[in-house]
């Protein structure tokens, strides 16, 4: 502890500016974050559409080898029916019509996968349309985050750059002891350096201070807390 005097005014304010630099350069940290998020959307959304799109494309491919199945087995059909005609004994005709009626059931299960699937492809053009919908709005939600992060990053550097130099200011007027032990913790700690006392505890840590300690601070004594090691202040009325 150094003798030096100082008002609680003053580490208030050093206060009150490293928690506004806090903010700011949090605000600033996050814009780059919110752009790789919006990206890591855009990204994720054309994966779901180029999943739709293939299962698209496969379902129509099954339902074309279907259709040319059904057209296969009805030709044969017709080949049967004009051999029919032609058979030369009952057991010969009675093969081919068997071969018909099988076929003919086989046509019909053929016709219910191609109706399901037909329905099917209805179901995945839809959800096709919902994904590229889905990208072109993650994609103008990107585009206004990109807007929107470049627009603010000038006003926050400027800010900071205000606010850097009042904080300097404020350091100065620090007495000469004291001013050495603050710069240690507040280069390491930033805003967590300092920490008011509020009903005899320190905010930081939430350690009770000792009555020396809280004398000291009302005679202007700088006073670090023995848990933390927060320079204490005592917050203005």
């Amino acid at each position: 502890m150094t003798n030096d005097k100082l008002s609680s005014a003053a580490l208030v304010t050093l206060h009150r500016i490293h928690r506004q630099l806090t903010d700011l350069r949090g605000r600033r940290e996050r814009g780059p974050k919110q752009i790789a998020a919006g990206e890591a959307n855009v990204a994720k959304k054309q994966e779901e559409a180029k999943a739709a799109k293939e299962a698209l494309t496969r379902a129509k491919v099954k339902a074309d080898d279907l259709q040319l199945q059904l057209r296969h087995r009805e030709g044969r059909i017709e080949d049967l029916q004009n051999k029919l005609n032609l058979a030369n004994s009952n057991k010969e005709y009675q093969a081919i019509k068997e071969q018909i009626a099988a076929d003919k059931q086989a046509n019909s299960v053929l016709t219910d996968e191609i109706l399901e699937i037909l329905e099917r492809i209805e179901d995945l053009e839809r959800k096709l349309k919902d994904a590229n919908a889905a990208v072109a709005h993650s994609q103008e939600d990107l585009k206004a985050i990109t807007q929107r992060v470049k627009g603010e990053r000038a006003t926050l550097e400027s800010e900071i750059e205000r606010l850097t130099t009042e904080l300097h200011q404020a350091e100065n007027a620090l007495p000469g002891a004291l001013r050495a032990e603050y710069k240690r913790l507040s280069e390491s700690r930033g805003e967590d350096a300092l920490a008011p006392v509020e009903n005899e505890v320190c905010t930081g840590c939430y350690t009770t201070i000792t009555r020396q300690m809280k004398t000291e601070l009302l005679m202007a004594n700088p006073v670090f807390c023995k848990s933390c090691g927060r320079l204490l202040y005592m917050p203005e009325e």
